[in-house]
């Protein structure tokens, strides 16, 4: 049985959370050529900025594990990390959405009214002033911004690549559509472990499921773009 009270195995898992996205980030940096020309798919650059904050949100969480001190310190920057990361989240998946309608253009700037009002909450109810020094009513902020940011950006943009399945499928094929729809499937999940559940399941942390989604949106993210390749013209002689 795994102890997952281990402060290794602990470590072990945050690692992989933080580093599957940054590989994310990495990978659809590296290959944003391939898919330059592609209006929807340009605004994968919004994925990407999720997954470089995401990325630092859950490295973020080792010094909270650690207990370093002060620990509100650490606290406000996860969640001011987690808060922008799931902001880029719901920014990619209204972007899939209205891709090619200017006049749903305006839905975009949605989670950036929803990133200050979730600030203005922590300012006003995170924060805890009380007995003589400064404290961050953690839970209570983590909650606001799963229950809202995290689990709409999740949930929408499970939904937009479960549509764009269905495009894809008719003007691609079959392998692209189901490309998408793994995708689709993984942000799923990503909402339910990530927005949804906040406790232990089966007597397994939550954030193991969430480094296990993590990993399965990083692969099937980049299986998408493996199937654009950028075809550069024989040079001539």
């Amino acid at each position: 049985m795994v102890d997952w009270n281990d402060a290794t195995v602990k470590l072990i898992v945050y690692l992989v959370y933080g580093t599957s996205f940054i590989i994310m980030f990495m990978a659809l940096t590296l290959w944003k050529e391939r898919v330059s020309q592609i209006e929807v798919m340009s605004n994968f650059k919004y994925l990407a900025a999720f997954g470089l904050i995401h990325g630092f949100t859950e490295y973020s969480d080792i010094p909270r594990m650690l207990a370093w001190q002060p620990i509100w310190i650490f606290d406000l920057i996860k969640l001011i990390l987690v808060s922008c990361s799931f902001a880029a989240l719901l920014v990619f998946g209204l972007s899939l959405i209205t891709a090619g309608n200017e006049e749903r253009r305006w839905v975009r700037g949605i989670p950036y009214g929803g990133l200050m009002m979730y600030f203005w909450l922590l300012i006003f109810v995170g924060l805890d002033f009380t007995n003589g020094g400064i404290g961050i009513n953690y839970k209570v902020a983590d909650l606001a911004e799963r229950y809202s940011l995290g689990l709409f950006g999740a949930a929408i943009s499970s939904f937009a690549l479960l549509n764009l399945s269905k495009k894809m499928t008719a003007l691609v094929g079959e392998t692209a559509g189901q490309r998408f729809t793994y995708a689709g499937i993984s942000f799923a999940l990503y909402a339910i472990f990530g927005g949804l559940i906040t406790t232990t399941v089966l007597d397994v942390p939550v954030v193991v499921f969430r480094a296990a989604t993590a990993v399965l949106i990083t692969m099937t993210v980049l299986g998408i773009f493996k199937l654009f390749e950028v075809k550069h013209p024989a040079p001539t002689k």
